[in-house]
C-alpha cells in the first residue's frame, strides 16, 4: 500500500494557523506536546512545515495538536471568507 500525501488544500488547519492557536491560548509546544501525546519535536517539526505536501504521520500530529487547542483551550480555526482571511480565536 501507499502512503498517500496530503495536498497543501487538503491540510486544515494549515501549520501556520495551529502555531498561532498555541500562542493564542498560551502554551508551549513541550505542554501541547505532552497534551497532544507526540513529542516536543514533533510539534517543532508540524508547526514549521511548510510544504505543499504532508506525510500521514505528520498529518496525525497536526490533528493530535488541533483535537487538544480546540478541545481543552476553545481554540476556533476559521477559513478565508470573502470579507476576511484565515485565523484563529477563542470559542464564544
Amino acid at each position: 500500500m501507499v502512503n498517500k500525501i496530503s495536498s497543501a488544500q487538503d491540510i486544515w488547519p494549515s501549520p501556520r494557523l495551529i502555531r498561532a492557536g498555541r500562542a493564542l491560548a498560551g502554551v508551549d509546544q513541550a505542554t501541547l506536546a505532552l497534551e497532544a501525546g507526540v513529542t516536543r519535536q514533533a510539534v517543532s517539526v508540524v508547526e514549521t512545515d511548510e510544504s505543499a505536501k504532508m506525510d500521514p504521520r505528520r498529518r496525525k500530529i497536526l490533528e493530535a495538536m488541533q483535537r487538544v487547542l480546540e478541545e481543552k483551550y476553545g481554540i476556533e480555526f476559521f477559513a478565508a471568507s470573502q470579507n476576511s482571511g484565515e485565523g484563529v480565536r477563542f470559542r464564544r
